[in-house]
């Protein structure tokens, strides 16, 4: 493509500005047909929510390369910082999106295999591909100082060269994914701790009513290729939301059906997701497995405790009411759980990222109360979970608009291993095997996504 600047900018004007984008479109491509054409090194992403309305693909030079102790507060910081120093050169509208993850518990980070993901990570992709409906467009960024006309001219010639050469290349030659083994890793330990933690929350001396247990599955084999697991997640998770946050040869791969909050110009909306039950193998047995899961005491009371806590959160950030649907069955391929959504007007001056920060991680992923839940999993759990069950998703840093899902459903993965997560809500009627049972159903998704 031919770049051609918006008239009215001059190098006067480029001189106030360290951030520059040129965006255009490419009409009815689909994002996820990239895919295969991108390489496997540096930093990248995918994102597409359940009603796959959206797509996002970003590639190229991550220009977020900031150190931080503090994750929330440093992408605050920079959204501020970015939104004085951002120009938009070309004639469409269109800005550049950070996407990224945050760790569960920055105070509880143990498991080597994530890599620097394990603290969270974030990309501002140099170039992004962005489909919403049936229209894709690129968005090209560029940072430099004291940045002229034909440096921004030679700089987005650049990318748009690494476009047209992607858009025009063949699929990446990796070799086909090989499994090769599993092994459900501290049974013993997790079982432990479900009894432990149900005798804890039977105690009137604790104010604990809800602790949420984690486990890992650890896969052997060659995982090259991120693309191929994605595909078949596409194919056998839909109306999840589908994600891939990779630095190199480390991946953190998931479909996951719960959302944290999406935050838009007026409103923020979140979603409780909790107690669970196998799908029937017909549609009979299915309709009963779920009616029963309605009025199953654990599972409504394990529910309730999620509901409750987000309602009363989302009363601070909105303005007025909070609306509370009825709880209803989410259907995936191997579970079914029961669902609520909350939202409200948007309470003016709370960032998204103070949303986040709020909310994470709800009762369906820590327990309740948060802190003290968050302390006994510290306490009591062998591993890290890294960003497992943490805040993963987009941000725009002008509009301060985006979506963040729960990252469950996933795995973290580098070419010749992994480690799969699943978890549970443990609460005063819980039963260490049963919840062990409930627990391998939730490897499913994954398992099949780099089994084949």
């Amino acid at each position: 493509m031919n770049i051609k600047l918006d008239s009215s900018i001059d190098d006067q004007l480029l001189g106030n500005h360290l951030y520059f984008t040129y965006s255009y479109e490419l009409g009815e491509q689909t994002v996820k047909k990239l895919l295969p054409l991108v390489p496997s090194k540096g930093d990248r992403f995918y994102w597409c929510p359940p009603d796959e309305d959206c797509e996002l693909l970003g590639i190229g030079e991550n220009l977020f390369d900031r150190e931080y102790d503090d994750m929330p507060s440093a992408i605050k910081e920079f959204s501020l910082e970015f939104s004085k120093s951002f120009l938009n050169v070309s004639r469409q509208k269109g800005g550049p999106l950070l996407f990224g993850g945050f760790p569960f518990d920055p105070n509880n980070l143990k498991e080597k295999i994530w890599s620097k993901l394990e603290s969270g990570f974030f990309i501002l992709p140099s170039i992004l591909f962005k489909r919403i409906g049936s229209k894709t467009q690129v968005i090209l960024t560029i940072r430099k100082e004291a940045a002229t006309i034909r440096s921004l001219l030679k700089g987005f010639s650049y990318l748009d060269s690494l476009v047209s050469e992607l858009l025009k290349g063949k699929e990446q030659e990796q070799s086909a994914n090989i499994f090769v083994s599993s092994e459900e890793l501290a049974v013993p330990a997790f079982l432990r701790n479900v009894e432990d933690a149900r005798k804890e929350i039977v105690l009137e001396a604790t104010s604990l009513k809800k602790v949420v247990l984690a486990r890992q599955m650890a896969i052997h084999g060659s995982f090259q290729s991120t693309t191929q697991i994605l595909q078949r997640l596409s194919e056998q998770q839909p109306q999840t939301y589908l994600f891939l946050l990779a630095s190199d040869q480390h991946a953190f791969i998931g479909a996951t059906p719960e959302r944290l909050v999406q935050g838009t110009k007026s409103q923020f909306m979140t979603a409780g997701i909790a107690g669970s039950a196998p799908r029937g193998s017909t549609v009979q047995e299915d309709d009963e497995i779920g009616k029963e899961l309605l009025k199953d005491f654990k599972n409504t009371q394990e529910h309730g405790i999620v509901a409750q806590r987000l309602e009363n959160q989302l009363a601070n950030i909105v303005a007025g009411d909070v609306a509370v649907s009825s709880r209803r069955l989410l259907k995936n391929r191997d579970i079914q759980h029961l669902a609520m959504t909350f939202s409200g007007e948007r309470k003016q001056g709370v960032s998204l990222i103070d949303a986040v920060k709020l909310i994470h991680p709800s009762p369906a992923l820590g327990g309740e109360p948060k802190e003290l839940a968050l302390q006994w999993i510290k306490d009591h759990e062998p591993f890290g979970r890294g960003l497992y069950g943490a805040p993963i998703g987009w941000l725009d840093p002008i509009e301060d608009v985006g979506e963040f899902a729960v990252g469950i459903r996933s795995g973290i993965l580098t070419e010749t291993e992994g480690i799969l997560y699943a978890g549970c809500g443990i609460v005063a009627d819980s039963d260490p095997e049963a919840e062990r049972q409930e627990t391998l159903l939730k490897f499913q998704p994954m398992l099949r996504g780099v089994k084949g």
